[in-house]
């Protein structure tokens, strides 16, 4: 039985390969050598691409409502009631992960 199946280890770093299609998008490519550096830039992104989507929801809940204020007949309230919930719902939640992520900082730097 391996252990170390789905893990390479080097030194203090564990890098893990991707064993299934889902994981990652790639199947057995090992992380770049500097897996800070990758891992960083990978969290950016992911981030920057998740930003994007909340205020895609947000520009698509304000839309929904300009129409129906304009017309009225053409929208329905059942999608601007939703679409706005989901606006909502998603600012709440980037929130939530913007207060979780700096009180993780802040724990790190008071670390003595």
């Amino acid at each position: 039985m391996e252990i170390f199946k789905s893990w390479d280890v080097i030194g203090d770093a564990v890098i893990q390969r991707a064993t299934h299609p889902r994981h990652f998008g790639i199947i057995d490519k090992p992380v770049v050598s500097d897996g800070r550096k990758n891992f960083i830039g990978e969290f950016g992104d992911i981030l920057n691409k998740q930003i994007s989507k909340v205020n895609e929801i947000q520009l698509t809940s304000d839309e929904l409502t300009q129409k129906l204020a304009v017309t009225p007949n053409e929208v329905n309230i059942h999608d601007v009631m939703i679409a706005a919930e989901k606006a909502q719902l998603a600012l709440n939640f980037t929130r939530t992960i913007r207060d979780k992520l700096i009180t993780a900082y802040q724990t790190l730097i008071n670390l003595r």
